[in-house]
């Protein structure tokens, strides 16, 4: 079916007024709407701007009237599109991403004085490279990833901008050399129809996924120290791990102690300060989590006896030198680690069971201190095991 520029032109205003319902939808029903509300204003100028150029193409309206509308409009749109996006992409205010709102400024004034809109090619150079510069700056923008979030959609949204950027780019050197690129602005609007469904289902993909995740990090974090829970490292935890796994249960030592003469404010300011110093210590990845009460447990999928109970030196250290103040009352907390790392391939919840034996090994001898688990000892008898890992799940 052959589709002429107007009837084209016809088309694109409605496939971004459905973009801009689809962001304002999403703002609506999100809490986290910063940054929606600017993209579905920048659709809705670019609809306007494209009803005006249909408009024009037909007849309706006056060309010098839709010329300079489209030339002007057109730029701020898309720059309020990367302002929009920015939001959207970090979840921060823009800040001083607004100045790039001068680049349209600067055009517009330059469509004033010169009057460069009357001309429709230098018209539509202007257009074409406010598009792929600012298409190309939002794609990057969506492959933004700072905080390692794994959002899939974010390579989707950043293919559907670079397209409308190599769509853009494909037909301005139509424009300066139509012998080089033979491509009529019917095609180019169809892909830009295109584009502008693909950006507005993308964006709504990724504001899903994100708050999904989000979701799920919720139930797997312990909302008193702000670690992971015991649901989610024990999802993390196979069930035969291989020779060279090892594994920390780490207990605050005279907790009960602190509650009681303290009182649970205490309590609870012990227990975050001393996981969050224990996750500052161990880095981002650390299989690290609070697995009940004043208990914490720490899974190293590849380590040696020397480096594991390295590291529980090292937390042991590091909790020690903590001075944590509670109502004008300074507050020393230690730590008990009891460490096992398995010598060949074994059931999870033998190895825990046998972290929680070294455990009680450090507490019997006087707390404030690491020990690994010997494994010549005589070995716990399947019930026992049972018993010393009944509150992990396993």
């Amino acid at each position: 079916m052959h589709l002429d520029l107007a009837t084209i032109l016809t088309l694109h205003p409605l496939s971004l007024t459905v973009g801009a319902l689809c962001f304002l939808y999403l703002r609506y029903w999100s809490n986290r709407s910063r940054g929606l509300g600017k993209m579905a204003v920048a659709f809705l100028i670019l609809a306007f701007a494209a009803l005006a150029a249909g408009a024009g193409e037909q007849g309706v309206v006056d060309y010098s009237t839709w010329a300079f509308i489209t030339s002007i409009a057109a730029p701020p749109a898309y720059a309020l599109l990367y302002v929009g996006l920015w939001n959207v992409v970090t979840e921060k205010p823009a800040g001083r991403v607004w100045w790039i709102m001068v680049i349209p400024l600067i055009i517009a004034v330059a469509a004033v004085v010169t009057h460069f809109p009357m001309v429709r090619t230098f018209r539509a150079t202007v257009f074409l490279i406010s598009l792929c510069g600012f298409s190309t700056a939002c794609a990057l923008l969506a492959l933004r990833n700072q905080r390692g979030e794994r959002l899939e959609s974010r390579y989707g949204l950043a293919g559907a901008f670079a397209c409308k950027a190599l769509i853009g780019i494909v037909t301005l050197v139509g424009v300066i050399d139509p012998e080089i690129v033979r491509l009529t602005p019917a095609a180019t609007f169809l892909v830009l129809i295109l584009c502008q469904f693909a950006i507005a289902m993308l964006v709504l993909i990724l504001v899903h996924e994100r708050a999904e995740q989000r979701l799920i990090a919720l139930t797997e974090t312990d909302s008193l120290t702000g670690i992971r829970n015991r649901h989610w490292l024990m999802d993390r935890l196979p069930r035969q791990v291989a020779a060279g796994s090892g594994f920390l249960v780490i207990d605050i030592d005279h907790f009960k102690r602190i509650n009681d003469v303290h009182g649970h404010p205490a309590g609870d300011l012990v227990l975050k300060d001393v996981a969050q110093t224990m996750a500052a210590t161990l880095g981002e990845g650390a299989l690290l989590a609070r697995t009940g009460g004043e208990e914490f447990g720490l899974y190293l999928p590849r380590t040696s006896e020397l480096e594991a109970v390295a590291t529980g030196e090292m937390l042991r250290k590091a909790v020690e030198e903590l001075s944590l103040v509670h109502e004008g009352v300074t507050l020393k907390v230690t730590l008990c680690v009891g460490v096992a790392v398995a010598s060949e391939v074994m059931s999870s919840k033998g190895l825990v069971a046998r972290a929680d034996e070294a455990l009680y090994v450090a507490k019997r001898a006087g707390r404030n201190r690491v020990r690994l688990h010997d494994a010549r000892a005589t070995a716990a008898p399947e019930a026992g095991m049972a018993a010393a890992t009944a509150g992990w799940g396993i």
